[in-house]
């Protein structure tokens, strides 16, 4: 018969587990009933090492905070750079000054427009100390070069100046006083500043301008001297012996209807009366010929008879002064034996220039008479001054006299006058008026 099975474990065992989980087997003769065995075990205590990261980091902390504070206080009278680039200057400026910094601006040419900032000093995003100085290289514009001066030039060689320094030309023509193929006005004027490439405009003369010889046959000299200058011509009057009115123009040259330059002159044969006194003038007078008062006068009288028995003058026929500087009319009034007297009047031609004359271009007079002309001032005329008078003094006295005083000198000779050679016989203006200092004095001075 077999036997139940049994429990591997003696029943007499009581098995015990440890705190650590292990099973212990305790005999049961050891175990007292209804007492329970503890088993005690002696702690051993742990020993751990120190804990010294947190003060580690503590110190850390400290270290960068110091590091910060350090860079902040450093850092507080610093400041970035603006980037200006591209701005106007106006608003670059003002940002530089924002930051805290003091702009300055240089100028340089450029192909940019004017006003832009083209670099800066120093560079964008550099930390500066607050005050410092920011380069703003800013923009004038294109290169500019000065406008030569070319009026009076040719025009191959005003032209060739003008692209020497990179200007363009732009050439139109025009009728003018000077000679063809000559520069006479130029847009803009001489010393002007333009960018290079820039347009300069040049006006090339065309020679005079051709015009229509006006027909003044049968008008007076002054009439037909007016009539050309309205035409842009100039009277050349030549007084001939005609049977027509005394003054008249009996011919000219070229014709009425032909084709003269501006400012030509034209030839006008102005009449004067028939000389129906030349015999007498070219005969001796009854007394000179008369037999018995010449060879009965004493010698005195013989001596002073051609003073006495001079004869009359002859004609002289008015020259055209108008439009001609007083000193040539002067001596185109002499050629004819004629004086003048001058008359200063206000007058936008220029000073020196007669006006007007008294006597119209033809007109025949005496020998020896005068003709009063009208001279201008000038729009612009000096400050007058005292004529000094010289009349009797001799010329070399009162020329350096008139000089000191401000005026200009012309000595004409007078051998209608029979004044002692060397004398001043007249004088025009006459002494103690008050003209323009400047002005011309004519002195008649005997012959």
């Amino acid at each position: 018969m077999s036997l139940p099975p049994q429990d591997p474990r003696d029943p007499d065992e009581t098995v015990a587990r440890d705190t650590w989980g292990e099973e212990t087997v305790v005999p049961e003769e050891t175990v007292l009933a209804d007492e329970t065995v503890v088993e005690e075990r002696e702690a051993v205590p742990v020993r751990r090492a120190p804990l010294i990261w947190p003060w580690l980091l503590a110190f850390l902390l400290l270290i960068l905070g110091g590091l910060g504070a350090y860079y902040y206080f450093s850092q507080e009278d610093e400041s970035t750079v603006p980037a200006v680039v591209g701005d106007r200057q106006e608003r670059a400026e003002a940002r530089v000054r924002e930051a805290g910094f003091e702009p300055r601006a240089e100028s340089e040419e450029s192909t940019r427009p004017r006003g832009i900032v083209l670099e800066q000093s120093p560079d964008p995003g550099t930390e500066q100390e607050e005050g410092e100085t920011v380069l703003l290289t800013v923009s004038s514009g294109p290169p500019r070069e000065t406008v030569p001066d070319v009026v009076g030039a040719t025009e191959e060689s005003a032209v060739e100046s003008l692209e020497e320094v990179g200007f363009e030309t732009e050439v139109s023509r025009a009728f003018s006083e000077r000679r063809v193929g000559v520069v006479v006005r130029q847009e803009p004027d001489a010393g002007e500043n333009l960018r290079e490439g820039a347009t300069v405009a040049l006006t090339v003369s065309r020679g005079r301008e051709p015009v229509t010889v006006p027909d003044v046959v049968g008008t007076t000299s002054s009439e037909a001297t007016a009539t050309l200058r309205e035409a842009g011509l100039e009277a050349n009057v030549v007084p001939v012996p005609s049977e027509e009115p005394a003054g008249s123009v009996v011919a000219q040259n070229p014709g009425a209807g032909q084709e003269a330059k501006r400012g030509d002159t034209i030839r006008l044969n102005v009449a004067r009366t028939p000389d129906e006194t030349a015999p007498a003038t070219t005969a001796p007078p009854p007394a000179t010929t008369a037999p018995p008062r010449t060879t009965t006068a004493p010698p005195p009288a013989t001596t002073t008879s051609p003073a006495t028995t001079a004869p009359p003058p002859g004609p002289a026929a008015v020259p055209d002064a108008v439009g001609s500087p007083l000193a040539d009319a002067a001596r185109v009034f002499a050629r004819e034996g004629l004086r003048v007297s001058v008359q200063p009047v206000p007058s936008r031609e220029p000073a020196g220039e007669v006006v007007a004359q008294a006597r119209p271009a033809g007109t025949e007079l005496r020998r020896g008479d005068t003709v009063q002309l009208n001279v201008s001032i000038g729009p612009d005329p000096a400050s007058e001054a005292r004529v000094p008078d010289v009349v009797g003094l001799q010329r070399d006295v009162a020329r350096p006299r008139l000089a000191a005083a401000g005026f200009e000198v012309l000595a004409l000779e007078d051998v209608e006058s029979g004044g002692q050679a060397g004398v001043v016989l007249a004088q025009t203006p006459s002494g103690d008026a008050r003209v323009s200092r400047g002005s011309l004095v004519i002195l008649y001075v005997g012959g």
